[in-house]
């Protein structure tokens, strides 16, 4: 930093462009330098805002972004602005952004605490309309797969999410309508879903040939707001999108709160009879006794 500015005095303070030829090189002799994680992090949340701007040649920072982002985990996460801000702006080729995004979709980033940061991101990617159908399929199966066993708040986002994806996507809408053929079911073990979880490339998954089963699985889910969010796929699209924000930041105290706050209008049935006597025998033959004491002896 003193050298970027004992340079800067002996020359014209008001040249912009010599201020930002110190200032790139400046970030560069930083990102060349040895890192620690948290180091790291932090650059990348700053890249798009801070550091880029400051950059005549966008593509010195491909290296920095493109290793960040193979490190996996939350430096990952991180680095998905910065190189989607260079891929879109300087139309800088990297193949393996799409694979590489479809990798970090897994069950731990629907527990973890930069959830709603990578959906938000994952909108913008995949907004595009300009993207296989194949690839767009894959993430929209993918995501029905893993939403079997999220969590309810996790849930209650992916449903709208996906919906906005279909609208935004329409050959992919034939996945909720595909009913299978008899050739596809498996005696005694129901249907041979085509699609390979395990394929790392999603132009190979084979999600475009299979349907959507899973998001009419989650109508019979045993929070009341998941179930009643899933039947949305099965009526007409009617809305043109949902806003995500609505969902986004929902946890399993937000969800309870709402079900707490709730006027109960009707109280439920009560469909059976207390019994007087639960751990003993009832004296009176005319009453049955409980399933407890017929099946233990508590004396």
């Amino acid at each position: 930093m003193d050298n970027f500015f004992q340079k800067a005095r002996h020359q014209d303070v008001m040249n912009t462009a010599k201020h930002q030829k110190h200032a790139q090189q400046l970030w560069l002799n930083i990102l060349q330098s040895p890192l620690s994680k948290t180091q790291r992090k932090n650059i990348l949340n700053i890249m798009t805002t801070h550091v880029a701007p400051w950059f005549s040649r966008l593509e010195l920072l491909m290296d920095f972004l493109t290793d960040s982002f193979n490190a996996g985990g939350s430096t990952s996460l991180a680095a998905l602005a910065g190189l989607f801000h260079l891929i879109q702006k300087k139309n800088l080729d990297y193949p393996q952004f799409y694979p590489k995004l479809y990798s970090l979709l897994s069950s731990d980033i629907l527990h973890s605490s930069h959830r709603s940061r990578f959906f938000r991101l994952l909108d913008v990617f995949l907004s595009s309309t300009h993207l296989p159908a194949a690839i767009v399929a894959s993430f929209i199966k993918r995501l029905a797969r893993l939403i079997l066993s999220a969590p309810p708040s996790a849930i209650v986002f992916i449903v709208p999410f996906t919906y906005n994806l279909l609208k935004s996507h329409p050959s992919c809408t034939f996945m909720i309508h595909r009913k299978p053929e008899y050739s596809q079911w498996v005696e005694g073990a129901g249907m041979a879903d085509p699609f390979n979880m395990a394929e790392p490339d999603p132009m190979k998954t084979k999600a475009i040939d299979s349907s959507l089963w899973e998001l009419e699985t989650l109508q019979s889910h045993y929070h009341p707001n998941v179930a009643t969010m899933a039947k949305i796929i099965s009526e007409q699209f009617t809305k043109q999108a949902y806003n995500l924000e609505d969902f986004l930041d929902h946890s399993y105290k937000s969800l309870l709160s709402a079900e707490l706050s709730k006027d109960i209008k009707k109280p439920p049935v009560i469909e059976h009879e207390i019994p007087k006597k639960i751990m003993l025998e009832n004296p009176d033959p005319a009453q049955e006794d409980s399933q407890l004491v017929k099946q233990w002896s508590f004396r």
